[in-house]
């Protein structure tokens, strides 16, 4: 396949109509299909609740409905499409693999063996040629449980320790460790020996305080809590952290703060899990993000768009970790094929195109563009993010910075109007997510972004709150 590179090439990769709204949404066709969803689907479903899609076609950045509307998808599938919606070189894979073998268990077919070799060559720091891979379930929450119960079997250590506004999936160990009360609340008892502690959240310091003066006082109680024998984390042998927390509201931590994170497992022999289910394959402007700050994890967790749009998730493992034995964790799922084909040939495309850098400085552009707009809004409490993962936090007020997931909705929905989708994430649901696929032209990304300021504007403009 040949390298995509330019602006020109870039722009093939998305539907050349982006954004055009011909019917006002949802259209006919799209509120037919919702009805239909509504009456067979669980009460569970989420994502029509916020915008009323109903998708039929899409390509690298965009989408075009059932009743021929075109968007800009700033979603990225929450992770899942750093290389867009049926980017050709992932198609092809798919289908070359179709027609050979789909199932395979465990068994080193081809496409598994070379999956693992290329994400052994790419892991992070000094994992980079030292590591084991073991595909998993093909979730990110499959991830979560097989890392967790290796760090505890390596350590014979129960104790895990996670953090507020964390995301770790709404399974067993993943559940316990998300730190979200309403994902929680009625499920209780969570599995035990999990203790959730205060993420560097600068915006929202739960001591008070400002960094860098603060001398990292997060970490230090991190520090606290696993020296202290009367702390209630009781014997910890992981901790478990994303690098930068998506669902909790693209928190980025500040510099020192993950250094600090490792300095204390290599002190107090902890296990370090870095989650990269979300931040993986070059959506920070990383690899994975826990470079931009140089620290390496003993364990790491990718899945999302590891699978480049199939489901696929991955444990890698620092050689002298990997010491569970054969069959100690398995999925009937592990390491699906067509999967496999497809995560290698997203892995490759994102390095033959050089999809890292350009995730970087698409990202510094519009986080540059977006700090503007939130300084002129009354609403834009704080503008973050790294790469093409990028947050706004909406506030009733600068001052007070009471959440105002109201006023995101709001902003969100108009948008959806006009032919632009912004998500939400966040504790309180009040950040504005942009992810877009890192194959999102420049001028698409800069037209998103005139559509949210336009947006936003006039809502200040008309708000009688």
């Amino acid at each position: 396949m040949p390298a995509y590179k330019t602006e020109a090439d870039f722009a093939k990769l998305n539907f050349p109509q982006a954004p055009s709204i011909t019917v006002p949404p949802p259209g006919p066709q799209a509120q037919a299909l919702l009805a239909r969803q509504a009456k067979v689907d669980s009460n569970a479903l989420a994502y029509p609740h916020m915008i009323p899609l109903a998708p039929a076609e899409g390509l690298g950045a965009t989408v075009k409905d059932a009743d021929g509307n075109y968007y800009i998808d700033l979603s990225g599938g929450i992770g899942v499409l750093n290389l867009g919606h049926s980017h050709p070189d992932v198609v092809a894979a798919i289908k070359a693999q179709a027609d050979q073998f789909v199932h395979g268990l465990d068994f080193p077919a081809e496409a598994r063996v070379r999956l693992s070799e290329k994400l052994v060559q790419i892991a992070p720091g000094n994992m980079r040629g030292r590591s084991r891979v073991f595909l998993c379930g093909p979730t990110g929450s499959d991830a979560v449980e097989a890392g967790v119960k290796l760090a505890k079997m390596h350590s014979v250590k129960p104790g895990v320790i996670s953090f507020e506004g964390g995301w770790h999936g709404v399974s067993g160990t993943g559940l316990a460790a998300t730190g979200k009360r309403g994902v929680r609340q009625n499920c209780l008892p969570v599995m035990p020996e999990v203790y959730i502690v205060p993420y560097a959240y600068c915006y929202r310091c739960r001591f008070g305080l400002t960094y860098p003066s603060c001398g990292l006082q997060c970490a230090k109680f991190l520090e606290h809590v696993v020296r202290d024998p009367d702390s209630l984390a009781t014997n910890p042998g992981c901790i478990l952290i994303e690098p930068i927390q998506g669902e909790g509201g693209i928190v980025v931590p500040p510099e020192g703060y993950l250094q600090e994170v490792r300095r204390i497992c290599d002190q107090y022999g902890l296990i370090l899990i870095m989650d990269e289910i979300q931040t993986g394959f070059g959506r920070s402007g990383a690899m994975f993000a826990s470079e931009l700050w140089g620290v390496t994890p003993d364990i790491m967790l990718v899945s999302k768009t590891m699978g480049g749009g199939l489901p696929l998730a991955a444990v890698v493992i620092q050689e002298q970790f990997d010491t569970w034995g054969p069959g100690a964790h398995v999925g009937t799922f592990r390491g699906n094929l067509l999967s496999c084909a497809s995560g290698l040939a997203a892995v490759q495309t994102i390095e033959r195109d050089g999809l890292v850098d350009r995730s970087r400085k698409l990202g510094q552009a519009a986080l540059e563009r977006l700090r503007v707009i939130g300084q002129d809004s009354r609403f834009i409490g704080e503008v973050r993010g790294r790469g093409l993962f990028i947050g706004m936090e909406f506030v009733k007020d600068k001052q007070s910075k009471e959440p105002a997931p109201d006023i995101l909705q709001e902003v969100v929905a108009r948008c959806f109007q006009k032919g632009c989708m912004v998500w939400k994430s966040g504790r309180w649901n009040n950040v504005g997510r942009m992810m877009p696929a890192l194959v999102i032209t420049e001028a698409l990304l800069m037209q998103s972004i005139d559509i949210f300021a336009r947006e936003l504007k006039a809502l200040e403009q008309g708000y009688k709150g």
